[in-house]
């Protein structure tokens, strides 16, 4: 079994909206310009405002794309519309993705074109829009990092798996997740060992009724990732763990009490026999 990562990470939705007026512009211009953040997943949010509701979108990239020479412009799930997941978001013309962060920084620092075209750039990632193909190879890559001999799934840094060059796919957003848990309940019911490191998870909402999705899984690793409340584990509560990693995470201080007492027959806690919890 093996995978190799990469350096860039998806698939957009679509939606509908008005523009902003050019206040909304104007107050965009005012503030002072700074850094745009690194993405952990390599993409960019870019929206594309305008008072001027008789400007093309073909048009703007032809702009963007000069203004951009010698950098590249690839626009990726592009749509009529803004995104709904912020409501400064939701009034673009429309909206596309980079996965360059020169790109992404140049239109950061640009702003606006005009009086009547403004951009905003964030490190937001995209929402994916699953489609059969895409399925298809979410589920290739799921079964290429499964040991049957092990029953085991390494589902670690997926955003980063070779297949996904180009485009976005990571298990944080939340259709990404809801698709591959899908697939590993059709696909893998002997499941017993789910690593799940390195993937920048902050809820695990989706993996609700584990206990019979997954009625054989006993160990579970969450290393390095964003989880804050002990809360978020108890969709795993019924199952019948016997291991359980949460190194690197944001839980608070000793939270290993509160853990044994969801699941009194742990053995080990980040790798550590629980004995030495006692």
């Amino acid at each position: 079994m093996s995978f190799s990562p990469r350096q860039n990470s998806t698939e957009g939705p679509l939606c509908h909206s008005t523009p902003r007026s050019e206040n909304y512009a104007s107050q965009i211009e005012s503030r002072p310009v700074a850094n745009l953040p690194v993405s952990v997943y390599g993409w960019y949010r870019v929206l594309v405002f305008s008072s001027d509701r008789r400007e093309s979108i073909n048009r703007v990239l032809r702009r963007l794309r000069w203004i951009l020479n010698p950098l590249k412009l690839d626009p990726r799930y592009k749509h009529s519309g803004g995104e709904y997941d912020n409501l400064e978001d939701s009034g673009a013309k429309f909206t596309f993705y980079v996965d360059s962060y020169n790109v992404a920084s140049a239109l950061f620092r640009r702003g606006r074109l005009d009086n009547r075209l403004w951009l905003k750039v964030s490190d937001r990632m995209p929402s994916v829009r699953i489609t059969l193909a895409f399925k298809l190879r979410l589920k290739r890559v799921i079964l290429e990092r499964y040991d049957p001999e092990q029953r085991s799934l390494d589902l670690t840094l997926f955003h980063m798996d070779e297949t996904w060059r180009g485009e976005f796919c990571a298990l944080a957003e939340p259709h990404c997740m809801s698709t591959a848990v899908d697939i590993m309940e059709q696909c893998l019911p002997q499941l017993e060992h789910l690593i799940l490191d390195r993937n920048h998870l902050t809820h695990l909402w989706i993996f609700r009724q584990s206990e019979r999705r997954f009625p054989w899984l006993q160990r579970v690793s969450l290393k390095n990732n964003d989880i804050t409340n002990i809360e978020v584990l108890r969709v795993f509560q019924y199952l019948p763990l016997v291991a359980l990693n949460l190194e690197r995470n944001l839980l608070p201080p000793a939270y290993e009490g509160q853990v044994l007492s969801i699941w009194p027959r742990l053995r080990f806690l980040n790798d550590i026999p629980v004995m030495r919890y006692n």
